[in-house]
């Protein structure tokens, strides 16, 4: 079980992330999903929290990553996802977990922004620095389970602006720079934020903009058109920690989908059932995709650890046991 816990790496949070989310997203149709996301997401970050215990120095070490740096905020935002669980049984520890959960991840922003724009360098920059701007949405889709939606809808603005500054600044890297191959299923994340924006504005917003939450719609589309043009690609590729961008990108998606459907409804728009349609097309995929991704990460976790017969498989194994070493060139 130590051996397994020391290969858990920090990307693992994104998958109980995905997990607590697609539960959400689920639940209508099946409690019992619900549960069950909850208790696989929960197992998950009960290995990630054990290596921080067992081996914290693996941790600082891949915290000098920008990547991993900026992919820890998906462990705020579990936590925050987790609260909104936790609420309906035990009101009081939730809201305590949800304020530690946004206060983390708000340290953790100003701490990021410290040591990675202190020293700016463009080929540090990837996908992953949505999760720590602008991931803090998650805490504007879940502030309504604690009355606290003026925060939320604070926090959303906030990381709105930041998800436009940073769109170009990515967007440009990736202009210059090529990825690495173990860094390339990042790309997914490219249809999170806009749709994670979406969620957050319709949960905090008094009085939500029927055109803007149509332009967002549009364009959290098309960014998702994008990425399932190249998803193909990506699915070719060996199994990386940074399959987990390939998960939580999906079913943030499909929840922004569905909401704004409705909500668009609610106010007189008569949209087509072809929307409908759509909604059960992206949920069936975030559900696969989700799926999919866990069952590499417990293969991933239980395979039996060889000796390396030759220098070449000592490096693979190498770039995949110690996933932040691949970004350090």
């Amino acid at each position: 079980m130590r051996d397994i816990i020391k290969k858990v790496p920090i990307p693992t949070a994104g998958v109980a992330l995905a997990l607590t989310a697609l539960g959400n997203l689920l639940q209508p149709a099946y409690e019992g999903i619900h549960i069950l996301c909850g208790v696989l997401a929960l197992a998950l970050v009960a290995l990630l929290t054990a290596k921080v215990i067992l081996f914290p120095q693996l941790i600082r070490d891949d915290l000098h990553n920008s990547i991993m740096a900026s992919v820890s905020g998906t462990v705020f935002m579990t936590f925050m996802q987790f609260s909104a669980y936790l609420a309906p049984v035990a009101y009081v520890p939730a809201f305590a977990l949800w304020i530690a959960a946004v206060v983390g991840h708000l340290v953790l922003i100003a701490w990021f922004t410290t040591r990675f724009f202190g020293d700016f360098k463009l080929h540090e920059v990837f996908p992953t620095y949505f999760i720590c701007y602008v991931g803090i949405g998650v805490a504007s889709a879940t502030s309504p389970t604690f009355g606290m939606q003026q925060t939320g809808h604070l926090l959303f603005w906030f990381g709105f602006i930041c998800y436009v500054a940073l769109l170009g600044l990515v967007t440009y890297r990736y202009a210059k720079h090529e990825a690495p191959e173990a860094a390339r299923p990042l790309f997914c994340i490219y249809t999170a934020p806009m749709s994670l924006s979406i969620v957050g504005y319709l949960a905090t917003a008094a009085r939500p903009s029927v055109v803007f939450v149509g332009v967002l719609l549009v364009l959290a589309q098309l960014l998702f058109a994008v990425v399932l043009w190249r998803l193909p690609k990506l699915l070719r590729l060996k199994f990386y920690p940074s399959y987990a961008a390939m998960t939580f990108p999906f079913v943030i998606t499909a929840t922004a989908l569905g909401q704004a459907t409705a909500f668009l409804r609610a106010n007189g728009l008569a949209l087509p059932f072809a929307f409908d349609v759509l909604f059960y097309v992206e949920t069936g995929l975030a559900t696969l995709m989700v799926a999919y991704v866990l069952i590499h990460y417990v293969r991933f976790f239980v395979r039996r650890v060889e000796q390396p017969q030759s220098a070449a498989v000592q490096k693979e194994n190498a770039q995949i046991a110690h996933f932040s070493e691949n970004f350090d060139n």
